[in-house]
C-alpha cells in the first residue's frame, strides 16, 4: 500500500490529510491499528520527529490512543517521491 502527499503545506496539514487516509484505509475502524509506517522524502521539507509525534497526537486526540509510529527518511533527493510523505504500511492487531 502507498500513498503520497506532496505539498508545500503546513506539517500539521499534512499530518491530519495523511492520519484521515489512514482511516479511509480501515474503513473507520482505527481500534485495530497497532502500528503505522510512513518515509518522508528528502526533500519534502517534513521533519521526521514532527511527523512522528503529529501522528501519534492526531490518534490519541481522536483514537483515544496512540499505535507506534515508525518514521522512515530517504536521503536521497533523486527519488521520485523526494517532496512527498508515504504512508508506507498500516499494522493490524492480529
Amino acid at each position: 500500500m502507498s500513498w503520497q502527499w506532496r505539498s508545500t503545506v503546513h506539517e500539521s496539514g499534512v499530518v491530519r490529510e495523511l492520519m484521515n487516509r489512514v482511516e479511509e484505509e480501515v474503513a473507520g475502524a482505527p481500534d485495530q491499528i497497532a502500528r503505522l509506517r510512513f518515509r518522508v522524502g528528502a526533500l519534502s521539507g517534513i521533519g521526521p520527529e514532527h511527523l512522528k509525534e503529529g501522528a501519534r497526537q492526531y490518534a490519541l486526540e481522536r483514537w483515544g490512543y496512540s499505535p507506534e509510529v515508525e518514521v522512515e527518511e530517504s536521503g536521497d533527493p533523486t527519488d521520485p517521491n523526494s517532496l512527498g510523505v508515504l504512508l508506507v504500511s498500516i499494522g493490524l492487531e492480529a
